[in-house]
């Protein structure tokens, strides 16, 4: 798959369909990589547009310099870079957990780019970012050094995001989290419990002037609630049954018609 340069940092990606359909972007969550997103690609029912994702840098493929800050506005900044120079309009951005806080300070900062929003359990609130919470209890110096200890017991929260806890799925999340470094992991994380502690990013989220969707799985309601500042909003809230955190991983087939259905 091909790497894009952007600020310096290799940025790698995956694309397909045309220049002039209509196109998504997608963006990945905290430990994940692009191909958490293999599903929608493979959609018969999305076929008509124009597909991208990308490794945030410090995640799968991409780079993961140790100078860099990981923070969530430098992020959307490199996916900003990453949409005008691959020439991409008539844009629809779809964020998965950390990816949709991701989503939402792009379509903040840079209002004129983005036509519609799709956030999936976006990180809102810091009491959302379980495992986050947990990575910034310690330094970073202090995390650097037990991060093999945190990847052995970080399984016990990423068992919770998949419905029925396939092994599979989890091992493949462990997997991806292998990739990052301590330093990508701490700095994001530290990021966005910076980014989400008070109101601040749910009150963007509420301002912006565009067709926006919250998608939450119907398993996840259990132990989450949708903000209540949205369910009194101008944000389309959409409960896909059946389906956690991972929904993309849960149901595919489910996942993908939820998507064209939003989109038609």
């Amino acid at each position: 798959m091909p790497v894009i340069t952007v600020n310096n940092i290799g940025v790698h990606y995956r694309e397909q369909g045309e220049a002039q359909q209509p196109a998504l972007l997608l963006i990945h969550g905290l430990g994940c990589s692009l191909k958490y997103w293999a599903c929608v690609f493979d959609a018969q029912e999305l076929a008509n547009y124009r597909i991208l994702a990308v490794d945030l840098p410090g995640f799968g493929l991409s780079d993961k310099p140790e100078t860099y800050d990981y923070s969530l506005l430098s992020q959307a900044d490199i996916v900003f870079a990453c949409i005008q120079s691959l020439q991409i309009q008539n844009l629809t951005v779809i964020g998965h957990s950390m990816g949709g806080s991701i989503a939402i300070l792009l379509a903040h900062k840079y209002p004129e780019l983005v036509r519609r929003l799709l956030v999936i359990e976006p990180n809102l609130k810091a009491s959302d970012a379980h495992l986050s919470q947990d990575i910034i209890q310690d330094s970073e110096t202090e995390f650097i050094q037990r991060y093999e200890e945190f990847r052995r017991t970080a399984i016990m929260t990423v068992q919770d995001w998949f419905v029925n806890s396939h092994r599979a799925d989890i091992e493949g999340y462990m997997s991806d989290l292998l990739q990052t470094t301590p330093i990508s992991m701490y700095r994001s994380a530290r990021s966005l419990i910076t980014v989400t502690t008070g109101d601040t990013l749910l009150t963007q989220f509420q301002h912006l002037t565009l067709h926006k969707y919250f998608l939450i799985g119907g398993e996840t309601m259990k132990t989450r609630r949708i903000p209540q500042n949205l369910q009194n909003g101008n944000v389309h809230t959409v409960i896909v049954p059946g389906v956690g955190h991972m929904m993309m991983i849960d149901n595919p087939l489910l996942f993908n018609q939820t998507l064209a259905s939003i989109l038609r």
